[in-house]
């Protein structure tokens, strides 16, 4: 992965006009940037900054390297730059020292305009800058090699090492650029390649993942949801941040009507947008005799309120990204990876977890962790809610 000629993680169409921004940067770099004076540290106390563009999801994963990394450094400092958006997720995270925000406009989903996301990443930068000319680092870390990784901030912070991917630009400005292997991968494989450069030697086996959340939010969820009396429950989560990755409500439909018709469960529904409060009405509608095991929670629980639910329940029904990580650290969890990227994103469990997903490069291809499976499909439909509900019987039967 380093030393490779520089490989975009981009169409044709951006990762040409990033060939010649690089011309530059590299330029750069090599006349000024990387002739910089070394930079003084503390050895007793090592210094790491982190840095993501991304979501809330990204931010989840992202945080399970950190025990890794104190275990590794006891002593160790982190420091995180995100976007204020990874609050929910980062900020009470007991590793992280300092949560500094800049909010990439390449990656907002704001609804605003893009002049406003791109004033608002202007001034979130500026700030970041400020907060960052106060430390020495003993390295940074930039774990985005997607779009937008935030490797311009080089130039005006101090760190003896930084490592990042150059796959998306500026690369000239690492002192260690990595590459993405060939073929499909799991992005905390790619970040545990780069945690070797600062001391820290693990694989996907020695994470265990985690989300602190206050205490506060076991007892708020239940004020909320005050129907929760100790039967089984379980968690639906239809939606992703990606509309374009959401099932259509006739799957929920009939996987509901089985559920209903099979189990004993209450089952609470989670999310953010209206697709999601649309289809819990609609399903209110469809089994009107049973509408007091449906109950919408869309817009009424925090992330960690719907953690603690997590908690609580004996299962979840989830599509990809944040939910099925979520989800799958306090329970047994089903998800649904449409149009995904297939391996590179399949969760990682405390629980039994089912993966189903159409991603055809991932199609023989697993995680490996205890009770994790995956199934690639064709087509999300009846035979993928039977599949699922075989495996919820019998993940509940072990249990019992």
């Amino acid at each position: 992965m380093i030393g490779k000629p520089r490989k975009y993680c981009a169409p044709r169409s951006v990762s040409y006009p990033l060939q010649l921004l690089d011309v530059v940067v590299d330029t750069y770099a090599r006349g000024y940037h990387k002739r910089r004076e070394t930079v003084e540290g503390n050895a007793d106390v090592p210094r790491f900054l982190f840095m993501t563009s991304g979501h809330l999801g990204d931010a989840l994963t992202l945080s399970y390297l950190f025990p890794l990394i104190q275990r590794a450094h006891p002593t160790c400092v982190i420091d995180v730059v995100a976007g204020d958006w990874c609050d929910p997720i980062l900020a009470n995270n007991p590793y992280i020292r300092r949560l500094i925000h800049l909010n990439h406009a390449n990656t907002n989903r704001r609804s605003i305009s893009r002049f406003a996301k791109w004033r608002d990443h202007i001034h979130t930068t500026k700030a970041a800058i400020e907060l960052l000319k106060e430390e020495s680092y003993t390295a940074s870390i930039d774990v985005r090699f997607s779009d937008s990784p935030m490797h311009f901030l080089l130039p005006s912070i101090k760190v003896q090492k930084a490592v990042g991917f150059g796959s998306r630009g500026f690369g000239g400005l690492l002192d260690e650029e990595f590459f993405l292997p060939d073929g499909e991968f799991h992005h905390l494989d790619v970040m545990l390649a780069m945690l070797r450069s600062i001391g820290v030697h693990a694989g996907l086996s020695d994470i265990e993942p985690y989300f602190n959340f206050p205490k506060a939010a076991r007892l708020t969820v239940r004020q909320k949801l005050p129907f929760l009396d100790g039967r089984p429950l379980l968690v639906l989560f239809p939606e992703s941040g990606e509309i374009s990755r959401f099932l259509p409500h006739s799957f929920w439909q009939q996987l509901v009507g089985k559920l209903l018709d099979e189990t004993d469960f209450l089952l609470v529904g989670c999310g953010q947008l209206p697709q999601t409060a649309q289809l819990m009405d609609q399903l209110a509608d469809d089994y009107p005799d049973r509408r007091d095991r449906l109950h919408k929670a869309v817009n009424s629980l925090s992330l960690s309120e719907v953690a603690a639910l997590s908690e609580l329940a004996t299962i979840a029904f989830t599509l990809e990204s944040l939910p099925a990580h979520l989800c799958s650290i306090f329970c047994p969890t089903v998800s649904f990876f449409k149009n995904g990227t297939g391996l590179q994103f399949f969760p990682l469990a405390n629980y039994p977890d089912l993966v189903f997903h159409n991603h055809q490069f991932s199609r023989d291809l697993t995680i490996d962790r205890p009770g994790f499976t995956s199934v690639y499909v064709d087509q999300f439909n009846e035979d993928v809610s039977n599949q699922a509900l075989q495996w919820l019987q019998m993940t509940v039967a072990k249990k019992a």
